[in-house]
């Protein structure tokens, strides 16, 4: 049985994607540029702010900073309006911390953002490590915050599993040399060729995760 349950945030453990459309859509209608569907932009939730404005402004003439800003603000504004847990993940989550397992996120997104939503939620006290994009060590798919959270909680790196909805999450779950799981049920890209990023498990459901921790 695996020691230490990591979770990437959006697309794994929260499905933040309403929220995050609804902020790129709030700036496309501000600089007068149509919206984008529901659709697509659940198909890039985990890829960043810049992944939506990629899609409407062009980097080369649009100030990309003062964009990104400009999303960042609203959507902090507005986090917390549709972000919910996905179905299961709660039964999870207590099923690992009743075993006395360790919980924890490592998450590209910034801390602000993620612990605004942990709080609202009550989560908080009850995670043992989070790391995010913004706490000076390398982004995934860079192993480097995977390794911090382990050697957090002194917690071996084969005692660890790590759950993603990306390519990013399982590239660096496997440069970590740690247990990679692809949560399907995420943001995936209709075009993404999953069967090639060589997670050790694929699963559909967050009910799917009770059996990596029974096992």
């Amino acid at each position: 049985m695996s020691k230490l349950f990591l979770f990437d945030f959006d697309g794994t453990l929260v499905d933040s994607a309403p929220d995050i459309i609804a902020s790129a859509n709030y700036i496309f209608k501000k600089y007068q540029k149509p919206c984008i569907s529901y659709e697509l932009g659940r198909e890039i939730a985990s890829d960043g702010v810049n992944a939506y404005l990629k899609t409407r402004f062009d980097p080369k003439y649009d100030d990309f900073s003062s964009l990104a800003k400009d999303f960042i603000e609203h959507y902090s504004n507005n986090i917390l309006n549709n972000t919910v847990f996905f179905d299961g993940i709660s039964e999870v989550i207590d099923l690992i911390k009743n075993n006395n397992l360790y919980l924890g996120i490592v998450t590209n997104k910034s801390r602000m953002l993620t612990e605004k939503v942990l709080n609202f939620n009550g989560l908080i006290n009850r995670v043992d490590v989070v790391v995010c994009g913004d706490d000076g060590l390398a982004p995934k798919p860079s192993p480097e915050m995977l390794i911090s959270a382990c050697n957090s909680l002194n917690v071996d790196i084969k005692d660890s599993i790590y759950l993603g909805d990306g390519l990013r999450d399982i590239q660096a779950a496997k440069s970590a040399q740690m247990i990679s799981v692809l949560a399907c049920y995420g943001y995936l890209k209709a075009s993404d060729d999953i069967k090639s990023w060589g997670a050790d498990s694929l699963i559909h459901h967050p009910n799917d995760i009770i059996k990596l921790i029974v096992n």
